[in-house]
């Protein structure tokens, strides 16, 4: 029988050997590089960061000048503008970065629940045969100039109501004023809501204070006749609380239009007892996520609107709405879209 030589096993042994060694060096390397690699990524992450943070303190640091004592100390050079310009530019990047995860209009009235349907508005009268049929479409929750922008490019006479400003949305009052008609967004106490506005109006405010907050909205808004209000589950459903509310802005000249972010507001007694009318939110245009979705409302608010004369959709400035509007319009040109104050 033929038996291997004893070199030929040894020389078999040695290259096994060297295979392993090999491999076993080739896996080195590749975690080494691997290791390295990622502590170059992590390295240049943090870095990123810190670059991030140094930005965001210099826009503040530049925010905090007062532009209007600088321009009477000395004459605005190129270098000046330019500053103004890059900063203009840094604002706005860092307010589209603040929204771009768009607030779900749920948190009007059902922030806990992503899922239930807004409150029903209350029963109507069917509208006179031959009454031309007008929507009044508001656009709540404007604060930033990329809101103004998007519900201006849909062509459509939208009613846009405005946030109060707060040091997250500092420029939404001087936003309004370019508008000839405008709405203010009333921050009103909800029953669940955990991002509420500065100064919202709470169900033990007293009438001083409600009239202090709206004298002081009215120096923000010089020009505003109507509120609606945002959020409010919680106050809107409370008599006493509207009562005060409602008293407060009749004897400032001011006109509630009920959000209906519940189903037990109080607002119609509220009116009715001081003489005012009543207008009341018939459809949320986008409580729930899709285009389809959005025009699946539209044509709701439309067909109320044809059914009692008159009808109220409230939407807010996310991309489904305005692509949805900018879509529909042959539908909506079966009504009149109006102002607030036209029906």
């Amino acid at each position: 029988m033929y038996k291997q030589p004893l070199f030929q096993k040894y020389f078999t042994l040695k290259r096994l050997a060297i295979g392993l060694f090999s491999l076993l060096v080739f896996l080195l390397a590749i975690f080494i590089g691997y290791f390295l690699g990622f502590r170059q990524a992590e390295k240049e992450l943090v870095a990123e960061r810190n670059q991030t943070h140094k930005l965001v303190q210099q826009i503040k640091e530049l925010s905090s000048i007062d532009e209007n004592k600088t321009a009477l100390t000395h004459k605005e050079t190129p270098q000046d503008g330019e500053i103004r310009r890059l900063k203009k530019e840094l604002e706005d990047m860092l307010q589209r970065e603040r929204t771009a995860e768009e607030v779900k209009p749920q948190h009007e009235y059902a922030p806990d629940n992503k899922k239930v349907a807004p409150p029903p508005p209350p029963p109507r009268e069917e509208r006179p045969s031959g009454a031309q049929a007008k929507l009044v479409i508001i656009m709540d929750d404007v604060s930033y100039a990329h809101d103004v922008k998007a519900i201006q490019s849909t062509g459509l006479p939208i009613v846009m109501s405005f946030l109060p400003p707060s040091p997250r949305h500092p420029d939404s009052a001087l936003l309004a004023k370019q508008q000839s008609k405008f709405m203010v967004h009333l921050p009103l106490e909800a029953v669940a809501f955990h991002d509420e506005e500065p100064d919202t109006l709470r169900i033990e405010s007293s009438e001083e204070e409600i009239e202090k907050r709206l004298d002081a909205l009215k120096q923000l808004f010089p020009n505003v006749h109507y509120m609606n209000n945002h959020t409010g589950s919680k106050y809107t459903s409370n008599s006493e609380a509207m009562d005060k509310l409602i008293h407060v802005m009749k004897k400032e000249g001011l006109q509630f239009v009920d959000s209906r972010t519940i189903g037990t507001s109080k607002a119609r007694e509220a009116t009715g007892k001081y003489g005012m009318r009543y207008l009341t939110r018939d459809v949320f245009l986008d409580d729930q996520d899709g285009v389809a979705n959005v025009k699946r409302q539209i044509r709701e608010a439309v067909s109320k609107a044809k059914r009692y004369g008159t009808a109220i959709a409230i939407g807010h400035p996310r991309v489904d709405t305005i692509r949805a509007l900018k879509e529909s319009k042959d539908l909506l040109s079966g009504v009149q879209l109006v102002g607030i104050d036209q029906i």
